[in-house]
C-alpha cells in the first residue's frame, strides 16, 4: 500500500480522492471499461497521462457506464444530467469538456422540424419500430412507407374510439419523418388551431394569412382530433378547404386523426343545403386522397 500511497502523492490527487481505495476503484473501473479504454487509446493518450488524470478518466467511465443504459430523456439522473463528459488530448494534456448528449441534439433537431407541434414533449423520443403491431397499425404503417418510398402518395385517415392511440401512432409517423430530416412539419390540434385561425381572421390578418399559408403548403400536416372543432362556414370555407384545396393541388402528405369516420364529418359540416354542398366538395378531396379510412376500433389501449 506504500507505494500506491506515494503513487497517489505523485500525482497530486489526495485533495480529490478520500484514500488509496478509492484510487485502485478508479483505475479498475477504467480497467473494467472497454469503451473507455479504446476511447483513450484513439486520442493516443500515454499510460502515465491517464494515471496522472485518473480522476477525468474516472468521470469518462461513469459517463459511459450510465449512458449506455440510458433511462431516457426525461429520467436522467447523472451528477451532470443531459451532458456528457468529453476528453480531449493535446500536447501531453488530457482536458475535460462537457456536451449536449446526442439525445438531447437529436430531441433539438426534431423539435426544429416542427413549425407546429401540438402533442406531449414526451412523444418526440417516439420509435415507430416500437409500435404495437395490431393489423390496422401495420395498414397505417404500409401506407407511410409507401409515401417514404415515392411508391404512393395517399394521405391517412385514422379513426377511432378515445384512447385507442390514434394521435400517438400519428405523431411517432410524424416524428420518424423529422428524424429522416424531411420537414417543415406540423402537428396541429383541430380545436386548438381552427378556432386560433378563426379568431385571426379578425385580429390579425396578415398572421392569419401567415398561418393559414403554413398549413397549406408544410411537407406534412397532421391534423388531429379532426372533426372536434368548431364548425361555422367561414371554418369550413376560408380554413379547412383552402388547405384541404392546396394540398391536394400539391400532393401535400396529410395525416388525420378523428373520433368520427369521414362520412360522420361531413354530416356534422352539413348543417343546411348550401353547407351540404361545401362539405361535400370537401370531402369529396379527402376521400379520393385517402381512399379509405383506417379504424383502430373501440377499445382503449393507451
Amino acid at each position: 500500500m506504500d507505494n500506491v500511497k506515494d503513487k497517489i502523492r505523485d500525482l497530486n490527487i489526495l485533495s480529490s480522492l478520500d484514500d488509496e481505495e478509492m484510487y485502485i476503484k478508479m483505475k479498475q473501473a477504467y480497467l473494467d471499461c472497454p469503451k473507455a479504454i479504446k476511447y483513450l487509446k484513439d486520442l493516443g493518450v500515454p499510460d502515465d497521462v491517464i494515471e496522472k488524470n485518473i480522476v477525468k478518466v474516472y468521470d469518462l467511465v461513469k459517463d459511459l457506464n450510465y449512458c449506455s443504459k440510458c433511462p431516457g430523456i426525461e429520467n436522467c439522473k447523472k451528477d451532470n444530467p443531459l451532458l456528457i463528459t468529453k476528453l480531449v488530448y493535446h500536447f501531453g494534456f488530457l482536458e475535460r469538456e462537457l456536451t449536449p448528449c446526442k439525445r438531447v441534439l437529436d430531441k433539438v433537431e426534431i423539435e426544429g422540424k416542427f413549425r407546429v407541434r401540438d402533442f406531449d414533449d414526451a412523444w418526440i423520443a417516439n420509435d415507430l419500430s416500437l409500435i404495437d403491431q395490431t393489423k390496422a397499425r401495420k395498414e397505417v404503417i404500409k401506407k407511410y412507407v409507401n409515401y417514404l418510398k415515392d411508391v404512393s402518395d395517399e394521405w391517412i385517415f385514422i379513426n377511432g374510439e378515445a384512447n385507442t392511440g390514434r394521435s400517438y401512432l400519428a405523431a411517432s409517423i410524424a416524428v420518424d419523418i423529422a428524424r429522416q430530416k424531411k420537414g417543415p412539419l406540423c402537428f396541429m390540434n383541430s380545436a386548438l388551431r381552427f378556432k386560433e385561425l378563426n379568431d385571426l381572421s379578425y385580429s390579425n390578418k396578415r398572421k392569419f394569412q401567415e398561418m393559414l399559408d403554413l398549413y397549406s403548403t408544410c411537407q406534412v400536416l397532421v391534423i388531429d382530433d379532426f372533426g372536434s372543432e368548431y364548425k361555422n362556414d367561414f371554418v369550413r370555407d376560408a380554413i379547412l378547404m383552402q388547405i384541404i384545396i392546396k394540398r391536394s393541388a400539391k400532393k401535400l402528405f396529410t395525416i388525420f386523426t378523428s373520433d368520427y369516420s369521414i362520412e360522420q364529418i361531413e354530416t356534422l359540416y352539413s348543417v343546411n343545403k348550401i353547407a351540404q354542398i361545401q362539405a361535400e366538395r370537401i370531402f369529396k378531396i379527402i376521400r379520393n386522397e385517402c381512399k379509405k379510412e383506417i379504424s383502430l376500433g373501440d377499445v382503449g389501449v393507451y
